[in-house]
C-alpha cells in the first residue's frame, strides 16, 4: 500500500519516508538528515525503521516529522507546516511530506546559518625574491567527518596580505592581496549552494577587485583529488608587474572513500603562493596568509564534524 490520504499508514509506506541508512534516494529522510553517501547526508542520528507488521506509533511519524523540519529550517527553506503528532496522539495524513522530503533532498547543500569562525594566520619573518609559500592543513577525525562539515555548509576561506607598499614591486604585491579579496571552499564539484544568505560554488572568489587568469569554480572539497589543484591564479594590475606579480592557491584532499561512504578524504591541503616570477626586486617580511574555517550553524542539526584541526607553516625563497 502507498502513502496516500485514507491509507492506513503502513510499516513499508513508513519506511519508504524515512528510508535505510545509509541511503542516497531522493524522498527518503535519511539520505539527507542521516549517513546518506557522497554529497548529501548531515550524520544525524537516523531515524529508525518499523518491523514489518509492526504498528506505525505516533512517536515514530513525530521522529520523521522533526527531522524533516530540522533539517528544512537548517537549509533556510520556508516552513514545512508539518505538525508532528504526541505520544498517543492520531496520525493524520499530511499531503505536504513527500514534497518537503523531496525539497530538503534537492536543497540539501543549502544552509541558513553558520557557526562561530576560527583563524589560523602564517607570516613569513623574513624578505624574499622568488616566492612566499604559505602551507595549511585541515584535518577532520575522519572521511565522513569531513563530508558531514561540506554537505552541512561548511566552508573554508583564504586571504592574503603584504604589508610592505614601498614603491615598485611591494607597493604592486601589497595591491594584488587586496584585489585577490576572499576565496571561499565550499563542498561541491559543481553547481551553486546557498550558505549565509550568498551564492558560492565550489570555489569562490568575494570582494576583492581585478580579474582572475583562473578561478576553479567546480574545485570544491569533492571536486579535488590528490593532486594540487589550482584554484586561484590573479596577477597584479600594476604596471610593469602585470606578468611577473602573481597569487596562486592550490588543494588536494588527502584521500578519497576512506569511509566507504563517499567522501573524499579527511585532510583538506591548501597552499598560498605568492609569487614573483622575474624581474629586479626584494619583497619586505611580514607577507601572510590565513585560513578561516565557517563551520556549519549547530541551530537545527548536531555537530556531527567534530574538531577540526589546521596547521600552517611558511617557506620563503
Amino acid at each position: 500500500m502507498s502513502y496516500a490520504q485514507f491509507n492506513l499508514i503502513e510499516a513499508s509506506d513508513y519506511n519508504g519516508l524515512v528510508g535505510g541508512n545509509p541511503t542516497t534516494s531522493s524522498g527518503t529522510l535519511n539520505a539527507v538528515w542521516a549517513t546518506g553517501g557522497g554529497q548529501t547526508g548531515y550524520g544525524q542520528t537516523a531515524v529508525g525503521n518499523v518491523a514489518i507488521g509492526q504498528s506505525v506509533a505516533a512517536t515514530n511519524w513525530a521522529s520523521l516529522i522533526n527531522s524533516v523540519n530540522s533539517a528544512n529550517s537548517h537549509q533556510g527553506a520556508a516552513a514545512t507546516s508539518l505538525s508532528a503528532p504526541v505520544a498517543g496522539g492520531v496520525i493524520t495524513y499530511l499531503s505536504g511530506l513527500p514534497t518537503a522530503l523531496t525539497n530538503i533532498y534537492t536543497n540539501r547543500g543549502n544552509a541558513v546559518a553558520q557557526g562561530s569562525t576560527s583563524t589560523t594566520s602564517v607570516s613569513n619573518a623574513s624578505a624574499w625574491s622568488d616566492y612566499a609559500n604559505f602551507a595549511f592543513t585541515v584535518s577532520f577525525a575522519n572521511g565522513d567527518a569531513a563530508r558531514y562539515f561540506f554537505n552541512a555548509g561548511g566552508q573554508l576561506r583564504l586571504t592574503c596580505s603584504h604589508s610592505n607598499t614601498d614603491a615598485g614591486i611591494n607597493a604592486a604585491m601589497n595591491s594584488l592581496c587586496t584585489a585577490v579579496g576572499n576565496i571561499f571552499l565550499s563542498g561541491q564539484n559543481s553547481g551553486s549552494r546557498s550558505i549565509a544568505g550568498s551564492s558560492f560554488n565550489g570555489i569562490t572568489k568575494t570582494g576583492g577587485s581585478g580579474s582572475t587568469e583562473t578561478l576553479a569554480t567546480n574545485a570544491g572539497y569533492f571536486g579535488l583529488n590528490t593532486a594540487n589543484t589550482l584554484i586561484l591564479d590573479q596577477n597584479s594590475g600594476t604596471a610593469p608587474y602585470t606578468t611577473t606579480v602573481q597569487v596562486l592557491m592550490y588543494a588536494r584532499t588527502s584521500a578519497a572513500n576512506v569511509s566507504g561512504n563517499g567522501d573524499n578524504g579527511s585532510s583538506v591541503f591548501v597552499n598560498v603562493v605568492l609569487d614573483k616570477i622575474s624581474g629586479n626586486g626584494v619583497l619586505g617580511a611580514n607577507s601572510t596568509a590565513v585560513l578561516t574555517v565557517f563551520p556549519p550553524s549547530t541551530g537545527n542539526i548536531a555537530n556531527t564534524w567534530g574538531t577540526i584541526t589546521v596547521s600552517g607553516s611558511s617557506t620563503v625563497v
